[in-house]
């Protein structure tokens, strides 16, 4: 059974529930809204066809809605421009301003005279345009192009190693918000979190909602990277954003950043997601590049929760082929590669991580084993996917459905919604009976048994052995 869990992000290539439908078929767990480039109405058809999709299939997914985020983003141009190295281009922070220059635009974010000075670095639409910024006058900034390349209306800005001091949430962030909330979205990515009081107000807003979603936070600049390890438990889980965060660090830094923020995450017990350009040739291509491939291997060995595909199932050509071809490539390299590389570094704080790690390793002793947890609120099965068995599946039984699917992000966790009984051994034969009835176990088959809810006068963690 695949451990990694395969997000998706939903576009105009995939909105339909038959589409949906084939996602999951071919290995979808989670699927993504980008706020970004979503109207509301959008948004909730695609919400009900996911649900409508999953009902179909008797199967469970999750829903991820990433919120747009304070992003800093030029105006409209004319017709794109077609910038030269050396030509001067303006940035106008006030829309009340005429041009001064050729090339001049408007920004959407007031503060960036503030943030720039004199030979700061300005990075247009991913990396793909250079610029260095040459003089700062009033409302007005001028640029120098230092790679040139095609500028079209509202491209992307990155400052890289600039400390900018824009807001955590937008106005749009905060109805998107509310309209999450109301769709019952399972958790919210918070774009350009740049430290823990950002999550921290997210999180607020969230409990204030009712909301039981969790908050993925997206590592995007250097700020964030600054405060990685306060984010990191601020957070319930960490998005490796690799396409801002390739424009914002040297290249050459990325790979080594990656790892970084797995091995914190690893230590912190915290999800982890990689995401960007896992099977960009896919968009238009069907098959991948050997490069792509060794890609999704790399995340795998390093055993992330998720890997996350974006243009390649939101617009591309060929979004199940795509789902098709990460499922294969990692449920192959989980067969060669099952330890962990960082899972043993993490510190047992607890006596519950304790009683965590002592199950896993039973289950590791024991060829063939599964684990079976009953959890109410999801900790147990959380800590068990945090400390990376290595062959055992871990299947959780839990009462409510949205801890369920918050589940769903956990590398290597199976969930199941199902009514705890009273007497623990009924339980048990019931979960046993689900797994059989699903041939996900077969009689005699070790299952060791994590439980918290078990024994409901005491608090307590058991750990049984029992053959299914």
């Amino acid at each position: 059974m695949r451990k990694t869990k395969i997000l998706v992000t939903l576009g105009p290539a995939t909105e339909s529930v038959s589409m949906i439908e084939s996602l999951m078929r071919s290995g979808a767990n989670i699927f993504r809204l980008n706020m970004s480039h979503a109207s509301h109405e959008w948004t909730r058809n695609v919400n009900n066809h996911i649900r409508e999709a999953a009902s179909s299939l008797n199967m469970d997914v999750a829903i991820l809605m990433d919120l747009t985020g304070p992003s800093i983003r030029t105006g409209d141009v004319p017709s794109p421009w077609m910038l030269k190295t050396g030509d001067a281009v303006e940035f106008r922070t006030s829309e009340s301003l005429a041009p001064s220059l050729n090339y001049s635009t408007t920004v959407n974010y007031p503060g960036l005279t503030s943030d720039l000075k004199v030979g700061d670095p300005i990075s247009i639409d991913g990396g793909m345009i250079q610029m260095r910024t040459v003089s700062i006058t009033g409302a007005r900034i001028q640029a120098e192009v230092l790679t040139g390349g095609e500028m079209k209306s509202r491209r992307h800005i990155n400052l890289p190693g600039v400390a900018v001091n824009l807001p955590p949430l937008t106005q749009k962030d905060y109805q998107d918000l509310d309209l999450g909330v109301d769709l019952g979205v399972d958790y919210f990515a918070l774009s350009f979190a740049r430290e823990p009081a950002h999550i921290q107000h997210l999180e607020l807003l969230l409990d204030q909602k009712k909301s039981t979603a969790r908050v993925i936070a997206k590592i995007e600049n250097q700020q964030a990277l600054d405060n990685l390890d306060a984010i990191v438990m601020a957070s319930k889980g960490i998005m490796v954003a690799r396409g801002d965060l390739g424009s914002e660090c040297p290249v050459e830094d990325l790979p080594i950043i990656q790892r970084h923020i797995i091995e914190r995450c690893s230590y912190h017990g915290r999800k982890v997601i990689v995401a960007t350009q896992m099977l960009e040739s896919m968009i238009e291509n069907p098959v991948p590049t050997r490069a792509e491939v060794t890609d999704i291997f790399n995340a795998c060995i390093e055993q992330v929760d998720c890997v996350m595909l974006s243009g390649e199932t939101s617009v591309g050509k060929y979004p199940d082929r795509c789902v098709d071809v990460l499922h294969r490539v990692l449920s192959r390299t989980e067969q060669s590669y099952p330890s962990g590389r960082f899972a043993t570094d993490a510190p047992l704080k607890t006596n519950k991580h304790k009683a965590v790690k002592s199950a896993v390793l039973l289950a590791n002793s024991i060829p063939g084993s599964k684990l079976l947890c009953f959890t109410k609120g999801g900790v147990t099965a959380h800590l068990l996917a945090h400390q990376r068995p290595e062959a055992a599946p871990i299947f959780a039984f839990t009462p409510k459905l949205n801890v369920s699917r918050t589940l769903m992000s956990a590398r290597g966790v199976f969930p199941f919604v199902m009514e705890m009984s009273a007497t623990p051994g009924k339980t048990i034969d019931a979960a046993l009976q689900v797994l059989r009835d699903r041939g996900l176990v077969v009689s005699g088959d070790p299952v060791v048994i994590l439980s918290d809810v078990l024994h409901e006068e005491l608090i307590i963690d058991s750990i049984l052995l029992r053959n299914a």
